[in-house]
């Protein structure tokens, strides 16, 4: 009885409360700049223009039953921001999206952006390489605002472009958001408006 006991102690030892994972503020720098609703206007280098309309933001906690056996003791977080542009360059993918999901208190965020078809992540997921945040200086022909260590997501070097997608090239400042896309017949995205 005293062996049942105990191993009953230990179960139940191990079923304590889960923790709930939350967001440093620095990994919500990627899309705090983004209210619901807003709109950031592009203008292309051969005067096209398109609208990124923010969409509802998406939040939620997974292992919300603290199922500790199966689950572990962390209830990971998962962000989500969309962006819808007026003009999609992806049957599929039309949007941009950035998702932010954090298992572990300890460990960093794993940041991913689908953009209109093409694909980036900065962390090693199921075996593939860890994608290397890149950072390069961007000036805006918009408006002349520069950024002297935008990251960079290239379709070759760092990012992927799945399906039919034409963007070819994502640039995004940790304060203002997206602020240049390159598609890949040369035409490029620059922000109008902050």
């Amino acid at each position: 009885m005293k062996k049942l006991l105990g191993s009953l102690a230990l179960l139940l030892g191990g079923c304590g409360p889960c923790q709930e994972v939350a967001l440093l503020p620095d990994e919500r720098a990627w899309f705090a700049s983004y209210q619901e609703g807003h709109t950031v206007r592009f203008r292309s280098n051969r005067g096209a223009t398109n609208v990124l309309t923010v969409l509802p933001r998406q939040e939620w906690h997974e292992n919300t039953n603290c199922n500790i056996p199966e689950a572990g003791r962390y209830q990971p977080i998962f962000s989500q921001l969309v962006l819808r542009p007026t003009a999609a360059y992806d049957t599929q993918r039309g949007n941009f999206v950035v998702n932010l999901r954090k298992n572990n208190p300890d460990r960093p965020a794993l940041l991913t952006f689908n953009l209109s078809g093409l694909d980036c992540t900065t962390a090693a997921t199921m075996g593939q390489p860890t994608t290397k945040l890149q950072q390069q200086p961007c000036t805006l022909a918009t408006t002349g605002k520069a950024y002297p260590t935008a990251y960079v997501f290239r379709h070759g070097q760092n990012a992927t472009n799945y399906g039919n997608g034409r963007v070819q090239a994502v640039y995004w400042d940790k304060q203002d958001g997206l602020i240049r896309y390159e598609l890949a017949d040369g035409e490029t995205f620059d922000r109008l408006t902050d």
